[in-house]
């Protein structure tokens, strides 16, 4: 494991980072969210730059959360299929398992790309910020998951611990 002690480290920083990240877009949604509605019962008014921000704080969330649930092997629930099956064949449907979500992964990446491109034409409604490099965390994050999946596959691990 010495050998492959670089690439470990690196997805630990990256795990970090991307908890960060989905940390911070999760606190800002909660507090805009609460802002708004607060502005709008009591005030009957909306902080229109508000959902700009809830937008783009969403979908942070949820690509970040995705790499995340990669790394803590919690993004498909196959224990009843496997539990049937023997000790060998559980390991070759995990194995299979993660080749398709690599392959996902990577065609959701390339996706990613050109829909991140396509979207630089295009901007938030009232604070008019390009919204490619909103929709960037595609890519950045269907790449860090296939990073997460072949770390599993070299470290097989109990999703509880990590």
């Amino acid at each position: 494991m010495r050998l492959f002690a670089p690439y470990l480290s690196l997805c630990r920083w990256l795990a970090k980072i991307t908890a960060v990240l989905l940390g911070v877009a999760l606190t800002s949604m909660f507090f805009c969210v609460g802002i708004q509605v607060f502005v709008r019962s009591l005030l009957s008014m909306s902080v229109l730059w508000l959902d700009d921000i809830l937008m783009s704080c969403f979908v942070v969330a949820i690509f970040s959360g995705i790499a995340l649930g990669f790394r803590f092997r919690s993004h498909l629930a196959t224990t009843i299929i496997v539990e049937g099956f023997g000790e060998l064949a559980a390991r070759v449907f995990g194995h299979l398992v993660d080749l398709l979500c690599v392959v996902s992964m990577a065609g959701v990446a390339w996706y990613g790309i050109e829909f991140a491109e396509s979207a630089f034409g295009q901007f938030t409604p009232v604070l008019r910020l390009p919204l490619g490099w909103v929709y960037l965390i595609i890519p950045v994050s269907a790449a860090i998951s296939i990073l997460f999946i072949l770390e599993n596959q070299l470290v097989r691990k109990d999703p509880q611990h990590d």
